[in-house]
């Protein structure tokens, strides 16, 4: 599996806005995608093949989280509190536009 360690989300709030972007992404047929909020993590296939692995990094980024790839588990955590409060996002619903405003899901 490639494993994509997403430090900054904390909560199953940055976890659904991570799966509503890569929803809206046009991934290959078959090709499942697992989040893992305890482990900060977002993990695809290894056979789903480099586009498919650019896709769902570039769903990430829009959603506002930063993903660092990684092949195989990886033990690195972060620390704190929710990373969503005063964090500018890219709004990733498909009937708004994509303008980036302030959100928080700790409020």
């Amino acid at each position: 599996m490639v494993h994509f360690n997403v430090p900054d989300m904390t909560c199953s709030t940055c976890a659904q806005r991570i799966s509503r972007a890569i929803a809206q992404t046009q991934l290959p047929g078959g090709v499942g995608v697992e989040i893992d909020v305890a482990a900060r993590q977002v993990r695809i296939p290894t056979q789903a093949g480099e586009g498919t692995v650019e896709l769902v990094r570039s769903a990430i980024e829009r959603a506002g989280y930063t993903p660092d790839a990684a092949v195989g588990p990886s033990l690195r955590r972060t620390t704190g509190g929710c990373c969503c409060a005063s964090r500018s996002t890219a709004s990733v619903d498909v009937n708004q536009g994509a303008a980036n405003r302030m959100s928080s899901c700790c409020s």
